[in-house]
């Protein structure tokens, strides 16, 4: 994995051991995003559909989405974590099939300074992993989100309350 960070955005690049249309599938199925995201998935996967992943302790992340483009590209609006509203920022995966495997390319933008890092952290430890775990076939014992609920229970114990 590799970070390509440029000021308030993260980006990393990934090659992952699985066909385009999988991965494509871990990002727009709301059965498969389970698998690796979060506990609770809606998503409608189309310009304007809803994106909205939630985990234990009421952590949702939220948004709409902007753009899809069949096995290639999926761009949705993200927040509700991390100091973000609903929405305000945005995150784009680009699919590209590369030799026997695929490379994914994550771009989250418009992300506030003071957010950038906790994001960063956020795909690196609990997102990308376990994509690749998923989209590789080692089904991860637990989803990103549930992943970073508990890190900030450990952390922050006050911090994050049942609703």
């Amino acid at each position: 994995m590799s970070d390509l960070d440029d000021g308030n955005e993260v980006r990393f690049e990934i090659l992952i051991a699985a066909s385009c249309e999988t991965v494509f599938a871990l990002l727009t199925e709301p059965a498969q995003m389970k698998t690796w995201l979060a506990d609770l998935v809606d998503a409608d996967c189309r310009p304007d559909g809803i994106f909205r992943v939630t985990g234990p302790r009421g952590a949702s992340i939220e948004g709409t989405y902007l753009e899809i483009v069949p096995n290639r590209k999926v761009v949705f609006t993200w927040g509700g974590v991390e100091g973000l509203a609903p929405g305000a920022s945005t995150v784009e995966f680009r699919v590209e099939p590369n030799g026997r495997g695929t490379l994914l390319r994550l771009r989250h933008h418009g992300l506030p300074k003071s957010r950038v890092e906790p994001n960063r952290r956020g795909w690196t430890v609990f997102g990308l992993p376990k994509l690749k775990d998923a989209a590789e076939g080692r089904a991860p014992a637990t989803s990103c989100v549930n992943d970073f609920v508990q890190a900030r229970v450990r952390s922050h114990p006050l911090s994050i309350r049942k609703p």
